[in-house]
């Protein structure tokens, strides 16, 4: 695993290899993995093992086998209470608190980036704007455009500028692609699509549809 280099002053440099050099290799290998850490970040008193299963969305038998690689990882942890294994991320390890616990509380807050940013450049510029399709679903695939739907309600110059910087920064930033219309307050209501959407800038004005 290891093989010695070049001295300098005060010792011998060491140069680490295979899982201590990679250890996130091995942790983040299977999607089943991350759900479950997902799962438990945040979690002080523990999960069992059906619950960690239901909240990750992956079968109890995927969710077991998850767990104990990650325990024999040194990733999570396990105690008995009562009949039940309870389940938590181990605090103590360097790869949980360093690594695994900064990068997953920056994952969650992802969504809220996104959201921020299209408030930032769409407020004022309309009366509302709302999330459709895939993404208003929850169920948005990686690399599938981001649909949103501009209400009128200022200047619609006002409003395309917006939407081009706003496609620009969601692109390079957040790696994010834009679909956008802009609707009238008319046509939005009669739009078969909205059926699936939310309200993303509810503090815009009067609400103009119903989510």
């Amino acid at each position: 695993m290891f093989r010695a280099g070049s001295a300098r002053p005060g010792g011998l440099m060491i140069y680490p290899r295979g899982h201590l050099a990679r250890p996130l290799d091995a942790v983040l290998s299977a999607a089943s993995r991350l759900s479950v850490l997902r799962v438990l970040r945040g979690v002080q008193e523990g999960r069992s093992g059906r619950a960690v299963a239901r909240l990750a969305g992956i079968n109890h038998q995927s969710a077991a086998v998850a767990l104990k690689e990650l325990e024999a990882l040194g990733v999570v942890q396990s105690r008995s209470w009562g009949r039940k294994t309870l389940w938590r991320l181990d605090g103590r390890r360097w790869l949980v608190s360093e690594i695994l616990l900064p990068m997953l509380d920056q994952e969650s807050d992802h969504a809220g980036g996104v959201a921020a940013e299209i408030k930032a450049r769409l407020r004022g510029k309309c009366r509302a704007v709302l999330l459709v399709g895939a993404a208003a679903r929850g169920r948005a695939a990686p690399g599938e455009p981001l649909s949103l739907v501009a209400i009128e309600g200022g200047a619609r110059r006002g409003l395309a500028g917006a939407l081009r910087e706003l496609k620009a920064e969601l692109s390079v930033r957040w790696a994010v692609k834009l679909d956008a219309r802009v609707l009238s307050a008319r046509e939005a209501v009669l739009a078969a699509s909205l059926e699936d959407a939310w309200r993303l800038l509810p503090d815009e004005g009067p609400g103009c549809v119903s989510a």
